[in-house]
């Protein structure tokens, strides 16, 4: 490994690191259920931990739809979430590029379907050959393992 101060984590020079490109990001792996349900995990603590820091509502409805608003907007902006970015997890078209606002809309709505029929829609991951929630299949999404040396 060189002492470059422009190197990362595997040695690789950072200018080395490929930009990516949607041909790249659709050939990588698809999440792991276990992966993704720590990045949901991760992102429900952080918004319940702000919820409780801002105290803002009583209600339980408007919680549930500041989580709505925090998983669209992470996903229009950065194709991931806070939770994703610990798990090296993004979210992408399937076609291999990035989500839209419309995209990430669709695929939020659609979650509260996936979890509202007793968790069924997220437990397909498992059965899923893609890994694919019923919300993915929907929105057209897939969730994809980035390599810790990709920017996110």
């Amino acid at each position: 490994m060189s002492s470059d101060n422009n190197s990362v984590a595997l040695g690789q020079p950072l200018s080395s690191v490929p930009p990516l490109t949607a041909a790249m990001i659709a050939s990588l792996p698809h999440a792991s259920f276990r992966d993704r349900v720590a990045a949901g995990i991760l992102d429900l603590v952080l918004v319940v931990l702000t919820w409780q820091i801002l105290d803002t509502f009583r209600g339980g409805r408007a919680f549930f739809l500041a989580l709505l608003v925090y998983n669209i907007a992470f996903w229009t902006w950065k194709g991931t979430t806070i939770g994703g970015i610990i798990c090296q997890l993004c979210v992408v078209r399937t076609d291999g590029t990035a989500l839209r606002f419309i995209d990430a809309l669709v695929r939020g709505l659609s979650a509260i379907f996936s979890i509202v029929v007793v968790g069924l829609g997220v437990f397909w991951i498992l059965r899923d050959p893609e890994r694919q929630a019923w919300h993915d299949r929907i929105a057209g999404t897939y969730v994809v393992k980035v390599p810790r040396n990709w920017p996110l």
